[in-house]
């Protein structure tokens, strides 16, 4: 599984004229057709970005039809279902607070969480900076992912 960082929607439904938005943009349409992921953590995040832009109703549509409109999987917490919610919050929050340790923002903490719970191959952003040395994970960008596997 491919995980997607937020910044990779932010380009893509803010920022056309960014100098990254046509291969963002490739990635995207490629991405249909790969096993990619979105932690719903970073869904959250990423209406509050776009909360600024959107009309209300605008952003319910936007981020209920998420899966849709981009074709990846929303991910949802993993061991919830399996544990009390205050167990799971408790398990949460130390894993939260060791990737702090790391120096990490809460929205890169989240997406390393969610790559490391469903055994991620690789995690694509365009901030590889962020995560680099933080994890054995493979780090992409964009670019370089349509680079490694043909555009």
């Amino acid at each position: 599984m491919v995980l997607l960082d937020t910044n990779i929607f932010v380009i893509d439904r803010f920022f056309p004229r960014d100098e990254n938005y046509a291969t963002n943009r490739a990635f995207l349409i490629r991405s249909r057709k790969i096993d990619c992921g979105f932690s719903i953590f970073s869904l959250f995040e990423l209406c509050g970005i776009a909360s600024f832009n959107l009309s209300p109703v605008e952003l319910r549509r936007w981020s209920y039809d998420f899966r849709r409109i981009y074709g990846v999987k929303v991910l949802e917490p993993l061991g919830l279902s399996k544990t009390s919610a205050a167990e799971w919050f408790a398990h949460f929050s130390r894993s939260m607070f060791n990737l702090f340790e790391r120096k990490m923002s809460w929205g890169d903490a989240v997406l390393l969480q969610t790559a490391e719970d469903y055994d991620a191959e690789t995690i694509l952003t365009w901030n590889k900076k962020h995560f680099e040395g933080r994890t054995a994970i493979k780090i992409l960008t964009p670019a370089e992912y349509l680079s490694e596997h043909g555009t």
